[in-house]
């Protein structure tokens, strides 16, 4: 029998041979949630198509903004279509679509020509009436390679989209960024040479700082009061970078890991988000902790930066195992980005292996107990693939962008928006605690 990661390489093959060649696969269709799944415990929240047919994923990327709107974009993998950049009004229900990004990022003359910007991939930040994002490829060929990145800026007064400026790459994008605000600087990751930069937005120029480690990134960067960063590597390692001394440095701290799992084999380079570095993470204001999930083993801890910056040594706890996915034991349990706090509840969506469907986590901060809410499911039965990004609203409800199993005849599927020749589309949806977990009969 063949490895998980052999099966995973082969289905990421076939998935390439999809998107290349029309009529290489039968592409399948999954089938609707039957009367007796919905019997039992699932989770059943209200979705709506956003206004695009050919933007087909969505990592991180979303914000919910002071002036009560939830913005966010999704991506594409088209040749001729870049990712687009919206916004939800909890008030009136609707998605309003905002701007191209290829346009947000000078390349207005190519839009629905080439995809030259395809994701919105990093987090989105807001500070002082302005929302900061970054940008990275998802499309690029020979004959157009990717020229690089954006930092890019919304001003929610005013409606302004401001192109920051571009960081040169041979290849990769900006995929992971963080807002540093002691010295007001956005910090990013560059893809594909794994490269820690910065735009300063005081003196609004960029700079390099040094290169991280071979492979895949984490998909997160975090600060401390002391305008320190902290990053994740393969092994569990906590990297972080003084401003104040300019320099780069390990913790002598690694992330926990679940000690009923089977501890992770180095993973191609290929198959970076295999690796044990922390995916989603979120701040808890009231313990004064950041709450991650590690990649391989979908194990919930918590970590605290070291209160002197001199030392090397930080707080972590393990908590809990905090992913649902019903495959073969010893299989890596990669992490979604899919995780908000709402109040004093911490809620994930696992990460669904191929033709599976994504499940509702929850853990009470206070009391430590988590709770299994079952599979998620929108409008006409459509079974949830994935959730990547998620936040609670201005309405108190959990939003996020889904990517939904597409109705055969009625939903817009493209051959490029299809992963191990599965058909799926994007919806934005929000699910209300209150109203949309079903415990079943």
């Amino acid at each position: 029998m063949r490895s998980p990661a052999r099966r995973l390489a082969a289905a990421l093959a076939l998935a390439a041979l999809a998107c290349g060649t029309a009529h290489a696969l039968e592409l399948k269709y999954m089938p609707l949630f039957t009367d007796e799944e919905l019997r039992q415990p699932h989770v059943n929240a209200p979705s709506q198509a956003v206004p695009h047919d050919f933007v087909d994923g969505q990592w991180q990327g979303i914000i919910a903004a002071s002036d009560g709107r939830t913005y966010f974009g999704v991506s594409s993998h088209s040749p001729d279509r870049n990712a687009q950049f919206y916004r939800y009004h909890p008030a009136t229900g609707k998605v309003e679509h905002l701007i191209d990004v290829g346009e947000w990022c000078g390349d207005g003359k190519l839009v629905g020509r080439r995809n030259t910007q395809g994701k919105i991939h990093s987090n989105i930040y807001e500070a002082d009436g302005k929302l900061y994002c970054s940008t990275t490829s998802a499309h690029a060929t020979l004959e157009h390679p990717y020229r690089g990145g954006h930092f890019l800026c919304y001003h929610l007064k005013t409606g302004k989209f401001e192109d920051l400026g571009l960081y040169p790459s041979k290849g990769g994008g900006l995929l992971t960024m963080v807002y540093e605000p002691v010295f007001g600087r956005l910090y990013a990751i560059n893809q594909h040479e794994n490269t820690l930069c910065y735009y300063d937005l005081k003196t609004r120029k960029m700079a390099t700082i040094g290169s991280i480690q071979d492979g895949m990134q984490c998909r997160n960067l975090i600060t401390d009061r002391h305008g320190i960063v902290y990053g994740t590597a393969w092994g569990g390692v906590i990297y972080r970078y003084n401003p104040r001394t300019d320099t780069m440095g390990c913790l002598l701290t690694r992330l926990p890991h679940d000690p009923a799992a089977p501890q992770p084999k180095p993973a191609p380079k290929s198959q970076g988000w295999m690796k044990t570095t922390w995916t989603p993470i979120v701040w808890d204001p009231a313990t004064k902790w950041w709450y991650a999930v590690r990649g391989n083993d979908e194990y919930l801890f918590r970590f605290r930066p070291p209160p002197d910056p001199r030392s090397h040594r930080a707080e972590v706890e393990g908590l809990a195992p905090f992913g649902f996915r019903p495959s073969a034991e010893g299989q890596p349990r990669w992490a979604s980005l899919g995780m908000a706090r709402r109040g004093r509840i911490l809620y994930y969506c696992s990460y669904p292996i191929w033709r599976s469907m994504a499940h509702l986590m929850s853990y009470h901060i206070d009391t430590g107990k988590v709770t299994h809410h079952g599979p998620i499911i929108t409008a006409g039965r459509r079974r949830v693939s994935e959730i990547q990004s998620m936040v609670t609203g201005s309405d108190g409800k959990l939003h996020c962008v889904a990517m939904v199993w597409s109705i055969e005849g009625k939903d817009p599927a493209k051959p490029w928006a299809n992963r191990a020749s599965c058909f799926f589309h994007a919806r934005f949806m929000t699910i209300d605690p209150a109203t949309d977990f079903v415990a079943g009969q």
